[in-house]
């Protein structure tokens, strides 16, 4: 009997032992598990994070780029439109002139080595342009007659005057205008020239006018930006033909009004009379007027002297 009960026993404490071995190696199983899930979540986390910075530097990579495009469509949007926007445009001579004008209103034509044209593209009552050529070795009032010899036969029509020359403030030039009759077309011409360069520079203008002044105006406007915009960039040499009448030049009598007439190259002068007083001039060919428009006299000049008038005597000057 005793036997038996120690047999059972010994056979309790081995399947108590045997129990505690199996909890023991499923708890260390367990640990193990929870270390490596807990190792793997750890990694898994990391590596989740890393793609997201690497998707969030990629994205705010993008974005820079994006902006750098949008920036250069932005600046190329810009360019294009400065360019489609701008108006302006020149034409340069190989005479060495330059003049802008409206793209939108105007086109211009090479009509040959020393000519060009520029014809008005807006509503207008028919043709209008202006032409400007160099031609070399003639004077002025020559080509004039050549131009305006075709325009009509009644040449006291035919309007004259001069002034400064286009573009410049000390260059002298000469007009003939034929005016657009009252009945017709409204034809128009005029024509400019002065001695430029050893030659002589020519802006021809033909104009048709409708009777509308919001028609008319910005066909002058038009044509005279073109002539008021003209450059010289090769420069403007002295004019040949004036080179004599330069100097100050004396009374020779005692009783003349003004003591002695100043000429300068710039066509501006000065009449100093006979107490002093001097009076500020612009001379033409022949004649002199006052800056202030308040007079004009004639004068010419043969040699070394010059001649004044003075009421309907003429009063000699020596330089």
């Amino acid at each position: 009997m005793k036997r038996i009960i120690t047999l059972v026993l010994t056979l309790a404490m081995a399947l108590s032992l045997l129990c505690s071995l199996t909890a023991c190696n499923r708890d260390q199983a367990a640990s193990t598990t929870a270390e490596a899930t807990k190792t793997v979540s750890v990694d898994t986390a990391k590596k989740t994070k890393a793609k997201a910075d690497n998707k969030k530097s990629e994205k705010k990579t993008d974005t820079k780029k994006n902006t750098k495009k949008a920036d250069s469509k932005k600046t190329d949007s810009k360019e294009s439109k400065t360019a489609v926007s701008n108006e302006e445009m020149e034409f340069i001579s190989p005479d060495g002139w330059r003049v802008r004008y409206n793209g939108k209103t105007m086109e211009a034509a090479e009509v040959s080595k020393h000519a060009a044209q520029f014809v008005y593209t807006g509503k207008s009552a028919g043709t209008n342009m202006v032409e400007i050529s160099y031609i070399a070795n003639k004077a002025p009032e020559e080509v004039l007659y050549e131009v305006t010899s075709d325009w009509t036969k009644d040449d006291a029509k035919i309007t004259r005057s001069e002034g400064f020359f286009p573009g410049t403030s000390d260059k002298w030039g000469y007009w003939r205008e034929l005016p657009a009759g009252k009945n017709g077309s409204g034809l128009g011409m005029t024509a400019i020239a002065g001695e430029y360069n050893g030659g002589v520079l020519l802006f021809e203008v033909t104009s048709h006018m409708s009777g509308k002044d919001e028609i008319d105006i910005a066909v002058s406007d038009a044509l005279s930006g073109v002539i008021d915009s003209i450059q010289y960039l090769k420069g403007f040499k002295d004019q040949t033909m004036f080179s004599y009448y330069p100097g100050t030049y004396k009374a020779t009598g005692k009783d003349a009004k003004y003591a002695t007439v100043k000429l300068n190259k710039d066509h501006s002068g000065i009449l100093t009379d006979a107490k002093g007083k001097k009076t500020n001039i612009i001379w033409k060919t022949n004649s002199i007027e006052s800056k202030d428009g308040s007079f004009e006299k004639q004068f010419t000049i043969e040699g070394d002297n010059l001649y004044l008038t003075d009421g309907d005597n003429w009063v000699e000057y020596a330089k």
